[in-house]
């Protein structure tokens, strides 16, 4: 069975099946944790949408309405430990096994480093680091009291791998999470029962995120084409496109693919310098 839907730009998401398989995605509500619960429903997968915007995240399971996966809103915030614990619980009870888990919530405050105020540092890290332990720390004993493997998709960022001098606290926590996702990875006691671990790497994409990176400086405008023009195609990504390679790492296609983190950003971290 295979399954398709417009992105946003009108990029094709087009999906081998899913179906049979069960788990959550958190910041489902907006961006690209939208796109990924969209695109994993639209691939047969059932899915808890997790979020604390509970308006946008019941707009996301309208958006899955007709889709062959069943989609289910959860409210959940991603930094009380006891939320992502009955995340786990709440895939399990209504779907019946934890199969795949999308870490996909994040935030990100504008600041150089010696504008960041502890509260924002912390805060940063809350989301982006502890969500995501919290997140693979209880998905993963759900996986081996079931005994049947699973995958573990962490969305990382090409700031796991580079810096922006206007993002250390966001840079240092997407450090955070590739290295994580590699030490579960690496695990042989999660490796041997079919657990695996990857990291996914966009770069910039149009999601309410990246806008309001660009809503941070002076000329938003003049930002966003500044953005745009160093990637060698010329353009942000449509979420849609990065979407896709989370549905492909969830599925049975990816058996073996574990450990890796993969970058999705257009060729902007292969260049040094380009053609004109």
């Amino acid at each position: 069975m295979n399954a398709a839907k417009q992105g946003k730009e009108g990029f094709e998401m087009s999906w081998s099946s899913l179906e049979g398989k069960a788990g959550f995605v958190t910041g489902a509500a907006r961006g690209l944790g939208r796109c990924c619960a969209v695109a994993l429903a639209g691939a047969g997968a059932d899915v808890i949408g997790a979020d604390i915007l509970d308006d946008e995240l019941e707009e996301t399971v309208r958006l899955c309405a007709d889709l062959p996966g069943r989609v289910v809103a959860r409210h959940v915030d991603v930094t009380r430990e006891e939320d992502v614990v009955g995340l786990v619980q709440a895939v399990v009870g209504e779907f019946g096994s934890l199969s795949y888990l999308v870490n996909d919530a994040g935030m990100q405050i504008e600041q150089y480093l010696l504008e960041t105020t502890n509260e924002a540092w912390e805060r940063q890290q809350a989301v982006n680091v502890k969500g995501v332990f919290w997140g693979c720390k209880h998905g993963i004993k759900a996986m081996l009291e079931q005994g049947r493997g699973g995958s573990i998709v962490n969305i990382a960022s090409s700031l796991s791998l580079a810096a922006d001098p206007m993002l250390p606290a966001y840079t240092s926590s997407k450090h955070a999470v590739l290295g994580l996702t590699r030490t579960i990875a690496v695990t042989r006691d999660y490796a041997r029962p079919g657990i695996r671990a990857n990291a996914v790497c966009p770069g910039d994409m149009d999601t309410p995120l990246v806008q309001a990176y660009f809503e941070a400086h002076d000329d938003p405008a003049e930002a966003r084409r500044a953005i745009a023009a160093a990637y060698p195609v010329e353009r942000i990504a449509d979420p849609a496109e990065v979407a896709n390679v989370v549905v492909f790492l969830v599925s049975d296609d990816a058996s073996f693919v574990n450990g890796t983190s993969i970058v999705v950003d257009g060729g902007l971290m292969a260049a040094l310098y380009t053609s004109a």
